[in-house]
């Protein structure tokens, strides 16, 4: 048996191999910062797009001009453009209503 300490088929580090790894790791960190920024202005234009579909009493309710819509994002942290701007409930208590469902009581 071996000595604990000894270490079998476990290649050293040329010094050749330092720079290129430090070639990928910026590549990858690039990489990864470009993809952070896609998906943030992603994030963006889908919550502008969210709450332009509000009708104006809802946007009045929540505090927002309907005008200051793109300001107002710009303005949000990561956290905050996760977030969905208004509850399914209340979207249904806005939406029209079937007229069956109404007369029942049950909303759709």
């Amino acid at each position: 048996m071996f000595p604990p300490s000894t270490k079998l088929n476990t290649p050293s580090p040329s010094p050749l191999s330092a720079p290129r790894q430090h070639a990928r790791s910026q590549r990858s960190s690039g990489l990864r910062q470009m993809a952070r920024t896609l998906f943030r202005r992603w994030q963006r234009r889908r919550m502008i797009t969210a709450l332009q579909e509000l009708d104006d009493h809802l946007l009045r309710d929540i505090g927002i001009e309907r005008h200051d819509i793109p300001r107002l994002v710009a303005s949000f942290s990561d956290r905050e453009l996760g977030m969905r701007p208004v509850a399914a409930d209340v979207e249904r208590e806005h939406q029209p209503q079937d007229e069956s469902a109404v007369q029942s009581g049950f909303s759709v």
